[in-house]
């Protein structure tokens, strides 16, 4: 899908969205076959809700969503909410999970095979995906975090390795996925809505993170982002108030980097054009004013 200026949309293609009820946190991992970070995915509001915005991602949709959960709303309330309002439904995937609002999901009849989403058991947490392999890796991935306990991201990252087990994406053969991230807010953080960055994606150095934040992005051919992912997860330093973790490997292109390799070609083409007008219209001056 292509997205605004005609940059590569976020097809995220396989996410968990989950909250616990009894911490009050609320997470998303996620994991894609793109060459760019998939962290603009996950939608925040901590101690009311999580999402997950995907396929031909809509830049209106993070604000969207927030401004729904913060209002209150049910998850099929947000969920209807934000496709009554979009332009273009039907390219879209949504999954959302609401605590004490239960579990919702959009899948647009526009987006790529295999698609769907599903929810877990209490309606705890929605499980999306697109550009699959099989539907397995949506039942395989709910089916492990139903059947895991622990904190939430452990959960979360149990699921998303789950869906990697059973095929992941349907562009990366065995790799499954190039791209990763575990996002988890807890009571007191704040809501996290990254939809309108496009490609030039989230910096955690100067954007801010709920709580867990990692994001992998490995070069295509190597290791599968999900495990990539957990590893990171599990030697980070629970003891501190925030994790935040950012690993991208050499070769593999960044998203702040292919953004920009995108807008210098773009105004190359428009240069281009614009001197070729330029020059035809001193041309056609030319030759009305010589004599004949």
């Amino acid at each position: 899908a292509v997205g605004a200026l005609g940059m590569p949309a976020a097809q995220a293609t396989w996410s968990v969205a989950a909250v616990d009820e009894e911490t009050g946190e609320v997470g998303v991992a996620v994991a894609s076959c793109v060459g760019f970070e998939v962290s603009v995915v996950p939608v925040l509001v901590p101690s009311v809700g999580a999402a997950a915005s995907q396929a031909d991602i809509s830049e209106m949709s993070g604000a969207r969503l927030v401004e729904s959960l913060e209002g209150g709303a049910s998850a099929s309330e947000a969920v209807e909410a934000v496709v009554a309002l979009d332009e273009a439904p039907d390219d879209r995937q949504l999954g959302v999970v609401v605590l004490g609002g239960g579990g919702d999901g959009w899948t647009g009849s526009d987006t790529f095979d295999v698609a769907l989403d599903r929810r877990g058991a209490g309606e705890v947490v929605s499980v999306q995906g697109n550009i699959l392999v099989s539907e397995d890796v949506v039942t395989g991935a709910l089916a492990a975090f139903d059947a895991s306990s622990g904190e939430l991201a452990d959960r979360l990252v149990a699921a998303l390795v789950a869906g990697a087990d059973e095929g992941g994406d349907s562009r990366c053969g065995d790799q499954t996925a190039t791209s990763a991230a575990l996002i988890v807010a807890r009571p007191g953080d704040a809501s996290y809505a990254n939809t309108d960055v496009g490609l030039v994606g989230v910096d955690p150095a100067s954007d801010e993170v709920p709580s867990v934040y990692v994001s992998v992005l490995v070069k295509a051919g190597g290791e599968r982002a999900p495990d990539r992912l957990a590893a990171a997860w599990a030697g980070a330093d629970r003891s501190l108030s925030q994790v935040v973790i950012q690993q991208v490997d050499a070769g593999a292109d960044t998203s702040a980097e292919g953004a920009r390799r995108f807008v210098r070609g773009f105004l190359l083409i428009v240069v281009s054009l614009i001197a070729g007008a330029v020059v035809l219209v001193i041309w056609r001056r030319r030759r009305r004013s010589s004599p004949r």
